[in-house]
């Protein structure tokens, strides 16, 4: 076509018709033009077409992420809910199914606070491959759906405060064995095994039930709403990427 107009143009000039070489030669800029805003239109669409396969690709990770943690969160929600009972039974001193005075070498493990519960603590770990993509990409992109990413972002803020307070629970944990360490029962204590020194502690010590007090403050009254929002938001925007796709 421009072949065309170039020789159109030749003629008109040979021939000295200026009026008509104008108009040619404008005709063949707009056809410059048009060419050059064809191909930035095709070179956006097909870079639009690799931000939405990536993004897609990304969605994918956080969907697998939030999958792995829904499928792991209940289990770790029905131990905390089970802790509670046992921590509960530790402050009102309903420690035992028997009599206390019946515990024995045979019947020990009925025994709650035998169970070691302040001492210990269930960890829940969050998958967050997908986020640290997702941040990445709102890095360097600025197209796409940046107010469902940066959703997606503001969910994750609820890990922050998860993390801490299992630091602190962790805290209480191994604070609480350092407290045990001091008393003669203590490897009896810890392996599990009977010790009538020990029931006779967990039975009449006032800084025992204190610090069942405080770690059930920790693990029941702070870590197990945080991970019951966790699961409740999580399903939520996993619910959102499933209906994008």
């Amino acid at each position: 076509m421009i072949k065309l107009f170039r020789k159109i143009r030749q003629k008109t000039l040979t021939e000295n018709k200026f009026g008509k070489y104008l108009t040619y030669a404008i005709g063949e800029i707009i056809l410059v033009v048009i060419g050059i805003l064809i191909a930035l239109s095709i070179n956006n669409w097909n870079e639009n077409k690799i931000n939405e396969n990536q993004l897609n690709n990304i969605y994918n990770e956080v969907e697998l992420n939030l999958k792995s943690d829904l499928s792991n969160i209940d289990a770790v929600i029905k131990q905390y809910e089970q802790l509670e009972i046992r921590l509960e039974k530790m402050i009102t001193g309903e420690y035992s199914s028997i009599p206390l005075d019946s515990i024995d070498a045979t019947n020990y493990s009925d025994f709650i606070p035998g169970k070691r519960d302040i001492n210990n603590f269930i960890n829940f770990e969050v998958q967050d491959k997908g986020l640290g993509l997702i941040k990445t990409y709102n890095n360097f992109n600025t197209s796409g759906n940046r107010d469902f990413t940066n959703e997606i972002i503001q969910f994750y803020k609820i890990v922050e405060p998860l993390i801490l307070v299992l630091d602190k629970l962790k805290e209480e944990s191994f604070d609480n064995i350092k407290y045990f360490e001091k008393f003669s029962w203590y490897s009896d204590y810890m392996n599990i095994k009977y010790n009538p020194e020990a029931i006779d502690f967990f039975v009449k010590n006032e800084i025992f039930k204190n610090k069942v007090i405080t770690y059930r403050l920790v693990a029941i009254q702070n870590y197990l709403p945080l991970l019951r929002y966790y699961k409740e938001s999580a399903t939520t925007i996993l619910e959102k990427i499933e209906k994008a796709e």
